[in-house]
Formats: structure tokens, sequence, C-alpha cells
């Protein structure tokens, strides 16, 4: 299986950033963080505030995710630091109809590749608590947790 990273259309990002918005609002949501009458209002608020010129927010890639086929599988909003040499990741999402297939793991090693090429060294990413599929991905591909944060309703 392979994955190639290539540049996201521009005629691709509205579609992705509602998209995104929406999933971003749900797992603030899930995770105690926003409540359900302001999540999505707070959602495109702080994604507003992290792209302030949108597709074209300068550090900020816009990438589809692309299998052998052709077909976009997923996608991955990346910041570069070139004075830190490090990503973070913001978004990466496998698409529905390809997960379980292997696809979130080749897309990762490509991203691995893909940041070395760009003279990078570390890759950063946020992953909520109640995400225990994502937890056990990012540790099989030797991420290690460097802040936890917690919180108790009373």
């Amino acid at each position: 299986m392979n994955v190639l990273i290539t540049e996201m259309l521009e005629i691709d990002f509205a579609p992705y950033l509602e998209h995104s918005s929406l999933e971003y609002a749900k797992e603030k949501q899930a995770s105690g963080a926003w409540p359900a009458d302001r999540a999505l209002q707070n959602a495109r608020a702080e994604i507003s505030r992290l792209l302030p010129q949108g597709y074209f927010t300068p550090n900020h890639q816009f990438l589809s995710l692309v299998d052998a086929l052709g077909r976009k599988v997923g996608i991955l909003w990346l910041h570069i630091s070139p004075e830190r040499k490090e990503a973070f990741i913001y978004d990466f999402e496998i698409y529905e109809p390809y997960r379980d297939q292997g696809f979130g793991q080749t897309a990762m090693q490509a991203l691995f590749a893909y940041c070395r090429s760009l003279g990078l060294a570390k890759i950063r990413l946020h992953v909520f608590a109640h995400n225990a599929r994502a937890h056990h991905v990012y540790e099989k591909l030797g991420f290690q947790a460097t802040d936890i944060n917690m919180s108790k309703f009373l």
C-alpha cells in the first residue's frame, strides 16, 4: 500500500474547512471543553484565528492523501515552523470508507518522509483523551505524550 502526499487544491479548501470545523466542534464538545450550543461557533472562531489568510496563511500546509489508484483517502493540515525545525499536525483524517485498511499508518510514514525532506526534525500533535483509537495509532508510530491535561466536573 502506498499513500502520496499532495497539495490540497484551493477549490477543496472551503469544503474541507467546513467539515473540519464540524468535526472539531464535535470533539471539543465530547471532551467537555465546549457546550453544544457554542461548539461550532467556537470551532469556527478558533480556526479563523489560526488561519487569518485562510488557505494562504503562511507556514500552514493543507495536504491531500492519495492512494495508488489516485483516490483521495484523507487530509493533513500542518503548521511548519522552519526556525524550530518542526511540524504540528492540526488535522489528520482518513476518510470513512478507507479506515481500518492501513491507510492511517501508511500516511503517517509518508508524512515522516515528507517532513524529513523539508529538513524538519520533529512532529507534534494533539489528540483528545477520549480518542483511544488515535492514541493507539500514534503510540504504535513512536509518538510520546508530552503533556496531559485533566479535568473533573463538580
